[in-house]
């Protein structure tokens, strides 16, 4: 093992390593082989150019994103993530790595990442999307207190057969889960030492979870904010694009394409059911709306 890659870390299937530590995924084993390395970097390497996306740009081996003015990451061929730190480097790889640069790592390698909180329910992922605010996490973090398990907060990834999109399974992701102060003091965990300004004011938790490395079959989809029923399956295949984790970013991927029909045809069977937005009442509101959404994720079947 190279001594700049002494920290190990597991999420999305994978076995990850770098030289800082990977405080946001469940602890590696020292024993098993890296699938991406996290190194920094003394200068930005010499790369084929694609097409500019966002503030950052897409090259043929990979994509560039600038995190303000802490760090440019640069993913290599979805196996390798260089850093090269910024004016306020504080260390520390900010939360932003573990959302945008590992989406865009995910997706490279041909997965679904979606922006989304998924929890194990009876053995079987369910997925909890909804528009910005719309409580995502408050709602993951009451299914735990009820006795789901949490499985990814924020970034969700689908894995799925390329060809006919069969057998959808969610793959364990962050150990950790932003919360609304309040929220997090009703729910068990260590909150960790981040600046408000990375977190957009929300605490991060982790929590006391085993880790769990198989994947769990993605038994359906908690639409928040919609009315109650199971949607149609154009407006399904509508929903799940539009909870696609950085968007702009998974267009200009060169397996985008893959990653549509993939969709469309998880929007035939997978059912996506509305429910209720954020809660603004007290704590037994928020009980409340965990066992509701509890009742409604062991009911799901494909269509």
């Amino acid at each position: 093992m190279p001594a700049d890659s002494r920290f190990c870390g597991h999420a999305y299937g994978l076995v990850w390593r770098s030289d800082l530590p990977l405080v946001q995924f469940a602890n590696g084993d020292d024993a098993q082989t890296a699938d991406v390395l996290i190194r920094r970097s003394a200068a930005l390497a010499q790369r084929e150019h694609v097409a500019p996306v966002r503030a950052g740009a897409l090259f043929t081996d990979g994509t560039r994103f600038p995190w303000r003015d802490q760090a440019i990451f640069d993913m290599v061929d979805g196996n390798r993530v260089d850093y090269l730190p910024g004016p306020t480097w504080t260390g520390a790889l900010p939360h932003a790595f573990y959302g945008t640069v590992v989406a865009h790592l995910l997706a490279w390698r041909g997965l679904i990442p979606m922006h989304a909180c998924a929890v194990a329910i009876d053995g079987r992922a369910l997925l909890i999307a909804g528009a910005a605010g719309a409580g995502k996490s408050s709602l993951t973090a009451g299914l735990i207190a009820a006795g789901a398990r949490l499985l990814s907060d924020d970034l969700s990834a689908i894995r799925c057969d390329p060809v006919d999109a069969l057998d959808p399974v969610i793959l364990p992701g962050r150990t950790t889960i932003r919360l609304d102060p309040v929220v997090a003091a009703w729910t068990e965990g260590e909150v960790l030492d981040l600046p408000l300004r990375e977190t957009r004011g929300k605490q991060v938790l982790r929590l006391r979870a085993r880790f769990d490395a198989g994947a769990y079959p993605l038994a359906g989809v908690i639409a928040l904010g919609l009315p109650p029923g199971t949607l149609a399956p154009v407006a399904r295949a509508q929903f799940l694009a539009r909870h696609l984790f950085r968007p702009a970013w998974l267009a200009a991927l060169p397996n985008h394409p893959e990653r549509q029909r993939a969709l469309l045809k998880l929007a035939d069977f997978l059912p996506v059911v509305g429910f209720p937005g954020v809660a603004r009442g007290g704590h037994a509101e928020h009980e409340q709306r965990a066992q509701d959404a509890l009742t409604l994720g062991r009911s799901f079947t494909p269509s």
